[in-house]
This record gives C-alpha cells, sequence and structure tokens, in this order.
C-alpha cells in the first residue's frame, strides 16, 4: 500500500502479469522519469516455455476500497410467529489472496489437479496429455518493457498469435511465486448475514406459576450463506484488515456458521 500524492489511498501496489497492450506511466508531467507500465489486454505467453510474464516494476493492482457496501433486513411477523434475514453486500475493491498464492505453488489447491481440454488431469505429463494450455498470446518483453508480438517460435508478427503450448503443471504453479496479480481479485461478496426465526409462548400455566408472563424462543444463524463472491477457497471478508495491510488475506482460518437458540422470558 502506497500514500502517493495526488492518488487515492487504498491502491494496491505489486508485481503484474504482461499483457499484449504496454502503456507507460511516468512520475512527472514532462514525461522524464518512468513509474511503470501498465499492460492491458490478453495475457502474454513466453513462446519458450509457454509461461506468462510478471512485469518488471510494481503496478497498481486495484484499491482494497469498495465502491459501497450495504444490508438489507426484513422481519415478518404472523401472529405468535416471527421471523427475520439480513443480506450484506459489497461492490468492488480488490484483495490479495495468499492462500491462493501459497496453496498453487505448495499445490494443496483443487485447480492443482484439474482436468484439461485433453481429458487429462494436469499433473500428467504433457507428452501423455496432460499439462495445461494458457490463456493468452506469444510475444516477448523488451528491455524497456514494451511488448514485441511473436509466433510460437518466438518470431516477430503483425497479428496477435493464440497460444497453443503445453506447459508441465508443476512448473506452471511453482512459476506462480511473485506473480501478484495473479492471486488478486474482485472482493465483492453477497451473502446471507443471519436468519431468525421466533415463537412467542403465552399462557402456559406452569410458567405462570414461576412469575413468568411469557417466552420468546428463537432459533438463530449467522454466517449462513454466500449468495456470490470471486475469492476461490476463501471467505472475502478474510482480507479485511486495518493500516496498510488492509485487502491481504494471508492463510486466515476458514469463517464458520454458526447456529444456535435465543430464549427470553417475560417476568
Amino acid at each position: 500500500m502506497h500514500a502517493r500524492p495526488g492518488e487515492d489511498y487504498g491502491i494496491m501496489w505489486g508485481y503484474a502479469m504482461v499483457r499484449e497492450n504496454a502503456e507507460p506511466v511516468y512520475y512527472d508531467e514532462a514525461e522524464s522519469q518512468l513509474s511503470h507500465w501498465n499492460y492491458s489486454g490478453r495475457y502474454l505467453i513466453n513462446p519458450n516455455n509457454g509461461l506468462y510474464y510478471r512485469s518488471n516494476s510494481r503496478t497498481n493492482l486495484g484499491n482494497v476500497y469498495p465502491d459501497w457496501f450495504g444490508g438489507v433486513t426484513n422481519s415478518l411477523r404472523f401472529k405468535d410467529l416471527t421471523a427475520s434475514f439480513t443480506v450484506d453486500f459489497r461492490k468492488g475493491g480488490v484483495m490479495y489472496s495468499i492462500t491462493d498464492w501459497f496453496g498453487a505453488y505448495a499445490g494443496v489447491l483443487e485447480k492443482t489437479a484439474a482436468i484439461n481440454e485433453n481429458g487429462v488431469n494436469i499433473r500428467e505429463p504433457v507428452a501423455e496429455g496432460g499439462g495445461i494450455k494458457l490463456e493468452g498470446v506469444y510475444g516477448i518483453v523488451n528491455s524497456d518493457g514494451t511488448v514485441t508480438l511473436t509466433d510460437a517460435s518466438g518470431n516477430p508478427v503483425s497479428e496477435a498469435v493464440t497460444n497453443e503450448t503445453f506447459v508441465n503443471a508443476q512448473t506452471y504453479f511453482k512459476d506462480y511465486w511473485g506473480k501478484n496479480e495473479i492471486s488478486t481479485f474482485d472482493a465483492s461478496y453477497v451473502k446471507l448475514r443471519e436468519v431468525a426465526i421466533g415463537y412467542d409462548f403465552r399462557n402456559i400455566d406452569f410458567l405462570e406459576r414461576l412469575g413468568v408472563r411469557g417466552a420468546t424462543l428463537s432459533f438463530i444463524g449467522r454466517n449462513l450463506f454466500i449468495f456470490y463472491k470471486d475469492t476461490p477457497d476463501i471467505d472475502p471478508e478474510t482480507g479485511m484488515g486495518a493500516g496498510n495491510y488492509v485487502g491481504v488475506e494471508t492463510n486466515a482460518i476458514p469463517t464458520s456458521r454458526s447456529l444456535g437458540f435465543d430464549l427470553k422470558l417475560n417476568f
């Protein structure tokens, strides 16, 4: 997290994936001091090994703070039965998942044993139909940060050539190391935060003899369901922090549902 003059606070700076289009960003209006390159378009694939490129300098990966957030609470009552629910939502913002980064590198996530387009587990050798074919186009990154499109043999071309090279899965996931953008996700979510269902008990003889005029027994469930999220394997709220560490999830313990009962007695 950087606090740069003239820029919004909350921007996450990290190493990006190089893409087919490169635009320089300068520190000064005279454009004499290069800050970094902004890359857009399709991912650039190294024709020599079929892997992604990493940017040479940190770049803007997005702002960790949401565009907006809110919630909806509704309650219903029918005679002595009550029900209520709360839905929370967050739109926008990014978060960096170390669970995804290190889990992929270590080979413990489900996606590290997926089935490829050949119908073969990606962990099998490329020669036997395994491996991963990454989405993108062939090209090379020049020493000054610019991009040159190539064919599969590394020869310069004027029209982008789609990647057709399969790469060993272990090689690809080990190459996750240091590529921050690949584990940066949209932190938007829609959650069923709470549901409560209760019943009011009235005119119960043994309770009245104890001086209890009424009782309400409720079932309460919290953090019950995530309707939408874009963060694989983790709850997007686990990345909420404070200070310059906000927006980073660091192998957090998974969140859990809580189910319980609430009893209220009226004397």
